[in-house]
């Protein structure tokens, strides 16, 4: 993100929240190739368990585990923690009623997946206590959950609860909860700063929340929950980093933090119709984020409650917002001695260094003000933020609900639309001359007036990029999208030059694929009516149209044509295996 340098007087802000988490960022260690104690029966892990050691690894068998209530629970130490793992990662799956706790100290879990179930009765699914032993230094990695619901979405479950202090969830990936209750709660039912790390996971998407009549309901439909509102004023540590959050939509918080002094660092929000809320709590830091709605309907960013937080370097992309709540970043009005889980004042907040473009909601001030909600923000500063239209120019950079509003402004550059407020010393209502890259994200040109500004190019530039499916979840799953279709030829990847569809119940990929992995000759090209594909005494010839019936289509200047009929045609086999690894298609082509 732009690397600003904070003016030495903000600097105090920023140091509270300069913590060393010393947690490896592998997705897995040795424990995947650590032989172990083989099991395959909750009891044999039970009986296992007793007799572990600190460096002791238990396997689960590969295949179906049924209503499995799986326990870990023990002492391991640092470096030598008692470890639980999948046979082969990816290939043991709980299904049913199955559930996980984990509680002791150093303890690993890693490879399972979770599908196929889900109808457990108001509790959590994965949870980092085994009755009132609450887990501290442990790991939950390398896991996978899929639409893994109860029967009633009325049903409250929570996916992963993080109990106890000093624990890790890491290269995971979750998707499709529907019931009420948050994906993942960090809960603090003991006051006491928890140091949870969540990174490297993906998080890919929850619908909006329906009751079983389906009506829309508006709350408990976090992704991801920080806290409640009864310990909110005290200090939980917790960093969430290097997550990729896409499509999730069960409510206006997909990211409420309801406890002090958490990190939100380098994550990547893509098309979520929800915002990251500072709810509750004092001092968070938000930082280095990319918020990237693309337009979707609902989208918002950065919603500020509260004392002390630090949102800076942040690059928000493509924000309509539905209303004054759901904005690029959006100030919201406080309540005189406010009850812990209504509105606090946003005082001493630190706005600095983000890059706002393309959005039609940008700045809000004063959101929810009301004879009730009296308290505008203060002493807050916004400070070397670019901001810069979508260019439709309806709606004000700087859209101000409460005029009583304390807010100081140092070094903006602000362009596109009206401003909203008037001409104020520290904001510059000039073109800061952006231009859009090869990564589609807006970058400061040499042109820029905001490097001559600060004095430096490299403050001035959106330095990283965001988070692609690659660069998380499980390593078992590198290289795979959810829906895409994937092929293998001989044992090996097969690689397309463009993506394979469905037409007409067809599965169409580039005509290159048969050429790739049976040698056939190809004769014709998108230029041609029609194409012969030819091998060992076989030919099959295919008419060439733009049309979904086609026997061959045209797309981007690429022949494709239905791998099935071809294959077969030439006397290969093709197999087709629906939701592999969970998410996608495969489709094995053999000679």
């Amino acid at each position: 993100m732009r690397r600003h340098k904070l003016m030495k007087k903000w600097n105090r802000a920023l140091l509270p929240l300069c913590i060393v988490i010393a947690f490896s960022t592998a997705p897995t260690g040795a424990s995947a190739e650590t032989p172990g104690v083989k099991v395959s029966t909750v009891d044999e892990i039970a009986a296992a368990m007793k007799k572990a050691q600190p460096g002791d690894t238990i396997v689960m068998k590969n295949g179906v585990w049924k209503d499995a209530a799986v326990v870990v629970e023990g002492e391991g130490k640092e470096n030598k923690p008692i470890t639980l793992r999948a046979e082969t990662p990816g290939q043991v799956f709980l299904t049913g009623s199955s559930t996980l706790n984990i509680g002791g100290s150093y303890l690993t879990v890693d490879g399972l997946v979770f599908k196929d179930g889900g109808d457990i009765d108001d509790s959590g699914v994965i949870e980092f206590k085994v009755g009132d032993v609450e887990a501290s230094h442990s790991r939950l990695t390398n896991i996978q959950m899929i639409d893994y619901n109860p029967a009633s979405n009325e049903t409250n479950t929570k996916w992963v609860g993080l109990y106890g202090d000093h624990n890790r969830v890491d290269h995971s990936y979750f998707k499709g909860k529907k019931n009420i209750g948050a994906t993942m709660v960090v809960w603090r039912e003991k006051v006491g700063e928890n140091y949870h790390q969540i990174d490297h996971n993906y998080f890919a998407g929850r619908p909006i929340l329906r009751d079983n009549k389906g009506q829309v309901v508006s709350n408990e439909a976090e992704t991801l929950r920080i806290g409640t509102s009864t310990h909110s004023l005290t200090d939980s540590y917790t960093t969430v980093e290097t997550n990729l959050f896409e499509n999730n939509d069960g409510e206006i918080e997909m990211m409420s933090i309801k406890s002090g002094k958490n990190v939100i660092n380098g994550n990547t929000f893509l098309n979520n119709a929800a915002t990251v809320t500072l709810r509750h709590g004092n001092g968070s830091h938000i930082e280095n984020n990319f918020f990237l709605a693309n337009g979707k309907a609902n989208a918002g960013a950065i919603r500020v409650i509260g004392e002390d937080h630090v949102i800076a370097n942040n690059y928000i992309s493509g924000i309509v917002g539905s209303n004054a709540t759901r904005g690029a970043i959006t100030m919201t009005n406080g309540i005189p001695n406010s009850d812990l889980n209504k509105y606090f004042q946003v005082k001493n907040v630190t706005i600095a260094n983000n890059t706002l473009v393309n959005n039609e909601n940008n700045i809000i001030v004063g959101d929810k003000k009301s004879a009730t909600n009296s308290l505008a923000p203060a002493g807050t500063v916004l400070m070397n933020n670019l901001v810069v239209a979508s260019g439709k120019g309806t709606l004000p950079l700087i859209k101000v609900l409460d005029d009583s509003a304390e807010l100081k402004y140092e070094g903006n550059f602000m362009y596109g639309a009206e401003l909203g407020i008037e001409p104020v010393e520290g904001i510059t209502v000039q073109d800061p001359k952006l231009t859009l890259a090869s990564d589609g994200i807006y970058r400061t040109s040499p042109q820029s007036p905001a490097i001559k500004a600060w004095n430096s190019e490299s403050q001035a530039a959106v330095t990283n990029q965001p988070l692609q499916p690659k660069d998380v979840g499980p390593e078992w799953l590198k290289g795979f999208e959810y829906g895409k279709i994937y092929l293998e030829a001989n044992g090996k990847a097969v690689t397309v030059e463009k993506e394979p569809f469905i037409a007409s119940e067809r599965t169409m990929v580039p005509v290159s694929v048969i050429q790739q992995t049976l040698g056939a000759e190809i004769k014709g090209d998108a230029k041609s009516s029609e194409v012969t594909i030819s091998l060992k005494g076989k030919t099959i010839v295919l008419k060439i149209s733009d049309t979904p019936e086609a026997e061959a289509q045209v797309k981007q200047g690429t022949v494709f044509v239905p791998v099935r009929k071809v294959v077969e045609s030439l006397a290969a086999k093709v197999e087709w295996t629906p939701d592999y690894k969970q998410i996608a298609n495969l489709i094995t082509i053999t000679p």
